[in-house]
């Protein structure tokens, strides 16, 4: 019995070493600010980032660059660029189609052209790669992407060594010959700190989010949300604690996961904005955004309303898309200090601990029980309600600040869920606009292993119709296409929605 109580503790141990992650509030590098830029327009993007090779050195050497390089680099971060196609696509549709994405840096972004402009040879090629009883769903699904009107996207890489030196928005933008917008989120050092050999004249380093549309972008803007994760310090420390190097190796051991080491940067999380005008003159609100995966579920939260109050004047209808990280996990770098600070904050640590002298066991108990509990009730549904003590979901309060929010002009976001709307028929909560499966939502996010427990609903669609124009339907998640590439193309699903005209 003894043995049998020391596994239990052990394996609790490690499900809670592999979950866990600091809870130190981090200095906040940037200001909270929003800063609009409309006017960068550049035909061939040549002028996206006008750092030379030893100036990115630089920024690879420090946490706080010297002043002009410095307002260099906020400058930098603060612009949209915008190219401009002059296109006189005609609505060919009585919906407009909305995609988002987050394509993992644009590893494989010869897979997501071929989808959008040779459906059928993509078709033909990847087809034997899908399994007979899904070959129908790959078809619908290839068919729903490649006639997209909208694209949004995370992960957008520029000249990095990873994607070839790739500009991965000039890609995808260029093979549409659409409209774009990028803003930088971050400017990768990571390589030049770690003294890896890189062509200078090919390295950029930019990586953020794009919107590439079919119809004008008439003006953009970014909004530089709070920043809850200092990238550059956290990620160049050279000896990480003994904690980070177990959560690495039960990453690897349970999850078959790698964790990157110093991903080195500077920069923050932003949302690009675009306002688009269709043919018909209406004017939408694309919103493409990126919370922060190394934070606490409150630390995304408070991203996210700062963003939300940033929309509150537009009186257009708004599609706010992205990877919010809704994982109801935190994945910063650990240390034993802060392994103690996240217990004596966290109310239900502390009740449970009070609790223990007359529950023998329940720490345990809450361990073991947390991995069934959160697998069949929050994997694929982080709106899930809370279970105090044994399993609280910090992930819940999204949906209360998305219930709770009213735009200026009386107007809500569309949180319905309609079976006759939904692409499955499956009704509840944001069904409309993203598709709901047996329990939750469908996920767009998994691990390796283990495949029953490591699902997750990360990327969104919030739709603010006005009136009865621009109401979600048949939202979808894309996971056949996506892994009907040998491997997958990206780590994330696509998913799409509808809206009425």
């Amino acid at each position: 019995m003894r043995i049998f109580t020391l596994v239990l503790i052990n394996l609790s141990l490690l499900i809670l070493t592999c979950n866990i992650a600091n809870s130190e509030d981090l200095a906040i590098l940037f200001k909270q600010q929003i800063e609009e830029r409309i006017d960068v327009r550049d035909p061939e993007l040549k002028q996206i980032s006008d750092f030379t090779f030893d100036e990115l050195k630089e920024l690879s050497q420090t946490a706080t660059p010297k002043a002009d390089l410095q307002a260099k680099l906020d400058n930098h971060l603060s612009m949209v660029y915008l190219v401009e196609r002059n296109n006189s696509h005609k609505l060919d549709k009585p919906y407009l189609r909305i995609a988002h994405w987050n394509v993992e840096r644009g590893l494989n972004v010869e897979d997501i052209k071929e989808i959008l402009i040779n459906q059928h040879d993509y078709e033909n090629k990847h087809i034997s790669n899908v399994k007979p009883r899904l070959r129908k769903n790959f078809k619908e699904e290839l068919n729903t992407f490649a006639n997209t009107d909208i694209l949004c996207l995370n992960e957008i890489d520029i000249g990095m060594p990873r994607t070839k030196y790739k500009n991965i928005v000039s890609e995808l933008g260029d093979t549409l010959n659409w409209d774009y917008a990028y803003a930088t989120e971050f400017v990768e050092v990571g390589p030049l700190f770690q003294n890896k050999l890189v062509d200078k004249a090919l390295y950029k380093g930019l990586h953020g989010n794009a919107i590439i549309s079919k119809y004008p972008i008439i003006s953009t803007k970014v909004i530089r949300i709070p920043n809850e994760y200092d990238w550059y310090r956290a990620e160049a420390v050279k000896r990480q604690s003994p904690l980070e190097h177990v959560r690495h190796f039960g990453a690897m051991a349970i999850f078959s996961e790698k964790i990157e080491y110093k991903e080195v940067r500077h920069g923050s999380r932003n949302a690009l904005i675009a306002d688009i005008q269709l043919p018909d003159g209406q004017i939408i609100t694309v919103v493409s955004t990126h919370l922060e995966d190394r934070a606490y579920a409150d630390k995304r939260l408070k991203q996210f309303k700062y963003l939300l109050e940033n929309l509150k004047d537009k009186k257009t209808p708004v599609i706010l898309a992205g990877d919010l990280n809704t994982s109801t996990t935190e994945t910063i770098p650990t240390s034993l200090k802060k392994e103690v600070v996240k217990r004596i904050r966290d109310p239900h640590f502390v009740l449970r601990a009070a609790a223990t002298p007359f529950i023998p066991g329940l720490p345990i108990a809450c361990a073991l029980a947390s991995v069934p509990i959160s697998k069949l009730l929050a994997y694929k549904d982080p709106f899930f309600p809370s279970i105090p003590i044994v399993f609280p979901n910090h992930e819940r309060r999204f949906y209360a600040s998305l219930k709770k929010f009213k735009f200026n002009d009386g107007n809500t976001f569309d949180l319905s869920g309609d079976k006759e709307k939904s692409s499955n028929r499956r009704g509840g909560l944001l069904a409309n606009s993203n598709q709901r499966h047996w329990k939750g939502f469908k996920s767009t996010f998994k691990l390796k292993e283990p495949r029953l427990i490591a699902y997750f609903k990360l990327d969104w669609f919030f739709v603010k119709p006005v009136g009865e124009h621009f109401m979600p339907f048949n939202g979808k998640t894309l996971k056949t296409l996506n892994y009907s590439s040998i491997g997958h193309i990206s780590d994330h699903n696509p998913i799409t929605v509808d809206l009425t005209l």
